[in-house]
């Protein structure tokens, strides 16, 4: 009997890729960026991805990264929305527009906007925790 390749479990080499030098410098980052431990990061990365775009991730961020503005205060910014749903997509772009917008009613209803983000940051995290 024939087996192929895509029918075996790839978690092995998903696992290898994910532990090079510069996917540990950029797991660490989004880890401490959005609060997760690595080991879930590192499973919902192996659940979600191929192995093409999880080769690709250090440099999705780079890209990402250097896009980045430090003058803008916008939610989206503080969330990093377009790197977990654009660059490295974690969330969906409904998951995140919900998350935007729970955290922009917050702020519209008189909370203060500290506290609103960490919250928002809060539920990012779960989602990447789920």
């Amino acid at each position: 009997m024939v087996t192929f390749l895509y029918e075996n479990d790839l978690r092995e080499m998903k696992l290898i890729i994910l532990s090079s030098p510069l996917h540990e410098v950029t797991l660490k980052i989004l880890c401490e960026k959005y609060g997760v431990r690595r080991q879930i990061l590192r499973k919902k990365l192996m659940d979600l991805f191929d192995m093409s775009l999880l080769e690709n991730i250090p440099a999705r961020y780079e890209v990402w990264e250097k896009e980045q503005t430090e003058t803008d205060q916008s939610i989206e910014h503080a969330f990093g929305a377009s790197l977990i749903t654009r660059q490295i997509p974690l969330l969906t772009e409904d998951e995140m527009n919900s998350i935007i917008q729970q955290t922009n009613d917050k702020i519209s209803a008189g909370y203060d906007k500290i506290p609103a983000i960490s919250e928002g940051m809060t539920m990012i995290r779960e989602v990447l925790s789920s």
